[in-house]
């Protein structure tokens, strides 16, 4: 079980071990993971970090080398830093797939925000539901009706999968 503190200690010493640009750099965030990696999809994920002044990277990989592994890894890698503004925008058919992949395989928190619980959390009182400390995953359909919620978040990363 992870604590808060372990989570900041991780993150501390996986941007300490960065530096150098080696596979450290994901290791320790991966502690609760159970999913088995290729080494492509460890390049994938650490190509990701490399620059960070970049506006972002495009993973183009062929249809079934994992995607959506290399996005999860980078997304893990992103929660332990305690970094929780993260988005996912992808077709309705599989929003449950990442929710599912990022939980099962990540042990990571999702929200699927769709019109009926977005309207549930307004009647809350959540005067903006893109902003919980979750992943948010959405359709692109939604994301599009939602432009001016979703434009109002400072994202620490936004994966949006065609």
């Amino acid at each position: 079980m992870s604590t808060p503190y372990h989570a900041c200690y991780y993150s501390h010493e996986l941007r300490r071990r960065a530096a150098g640009g080696d596979i450290d750099k994901l290791s320790m965030s991966l502690f609760d993971a159970s999913v088995d990696l290729t080494p492509h999809q460890v390049d994938a994920a650490l190509f990701v970090f490399q620059s960070p002044l970049s506006k972002g990277v495009i993973l183009a990989d062929e249809v079934g080398l994992g995607k959506t592994i290399e996005a999860g890894l980078v997304l893990c890698q992103l929660w332990a830093e305690r970094k929780r503004r993260l988005l996912v925008i992808c077709p309705a058919s599989i929003r449950k797939q990442w929710s599912l992949e990022l939980s099962e395989k990540f042990n990571l928190p999702t929200i699927i925000l769709e019109s009926k619980n977005y309207k549930q959390y307004i009647k809350e009182g959540n005067d903006n539901p893109f902003r919980q400390a979750s992943i948010i995953i959405t359709s692109m359909n939604f994301a599009s009706r939602m432009k001016n919620d979703i434009k109002s978040v400072p994202w620490d990363m936004v994966v949006i999968d065609d």
